[in-house]
């Protein structure tokens, strides 16, 4: 056979090995394609004020919304905070956005997004801006970003509070457009007059009274039956916790299913190609 031939067996062999192996390592390594949102070793920093406060209801609680960019250039930044109502409709409603007029005045700003709006339980308010120059933004301070402001309605069934969502709040750095917002830890917690604590407390109060009465007379009477009652309906609860933790133990496949899904095709089919194509080569060497 020609040193020709024999050399470019060599070479297909070779290729075809080290693509082989490529392959294989790269398709056990974890891919991870989703983009996170405020990273906790990020630097930029949002903030939500006041932190707290005590209002009545038709009170109106004026917030704003604050950046800093921690000397870094930037190109955007988007925030969503939210907080939870009970009922059909919310106890406390968004009556107003309004961009911070400072930041729109030169033109470098444009804030395609300022709404509030109804998602599941919660309350959403989304607020996103984009930095248009060719330096992006920078700061070193709070910096308003919106006002907002929240009408109480009727007092809600626990404390008001708001919270910012670090899934979807985001700075983006100028350079690479890479998110640099720090996970906001920045809430407000709002007491709403007649809220949770204050209708609890009068009809506990209430109940205080009249209920040793009674309760002290009859159960006196009739203290054998309701042990008795208690031991019965014993037996059940146990029998009915036992019969949960059977039915809670019936997922148990689903998790197993996991490492199932864990073998790949690919892997099966590019070892299968693999060793074609090096067999093909030595059948060509002979």
């Amino acid at each position: 056979m020609p040193a020709k031939r024999i050399a470019v067996v060599f070479v297909i062999i070779a290729v075809a090995i080290g693509g082989f192996a490529t392959g294989l390592y790269l398709l056990q390594q974890r891919q991870n394609i989703t983009e996170k949102a405020a990273v906790p070793g990020g630097e930029a920093k949002v903030s939500w004020s006041p932190a707290t406060g005590n209002y009545n209801v038709d009170d109106t609680i004026n917030a704003t919304i604050s950046f800093n960019t921690a000397g870094i250039p930037v190109s955007g930044i988007a925030v969503r905070a939210t907080y939870p109502f009970s009922g059909s409709t919310p106890e406390v409603s968004v009556t107003g956005i309004r961009v911070n007029s400072a930041l729109l005045s030169n033109g470098n700003w444009t804030c395609p997004t300022q709404n509030a709006s109804q998602q599941g339980g919660n309350m959403v308010i989304d607020i996103a801006c984009a930095n248009t120059s060719a330096s992006g933004f920078t700061s070193t301070s709070d910096t308003l970003l919106a006002n907002v402001d929240i009408k109480i309605n009727r007092a809600p069934s626990a404390l008001l509070e708001v919270k910012f969502d670090p899934a979807l709040s985001v700075v983006t750095r100028k350079s690479d457009n890479q998110d640099i917002l720090l996970i906001p830890s920045s809430t407000g917690s709002y007491t709403i007059a007649g809220a949770a604590v204050a209708t609890a407390t009068p009809t506990h109060a209430g109940t205080n009274t009249p209920t040793p009465r009674p309760t002290a007379t009859t159960r006196a009477t009739a203290t054998p039956r309701p042990t008795a009652t208690l031991r019965v309906s014993a037996t059940p609860t146990i029998d009915a916790g036992v019969g949960g933790g059977g039915d809670t133990n019936t997922p148990t496949p689903r998790p197993t299913a996991l490492p199932d899904a864990g073998v790949s095709i690919p892997t099966v089919f590019g070892m299968g190609l693999g060793v074609f194509v090096i067999l093909g080569a030595v059948m060509l060497a002979l």
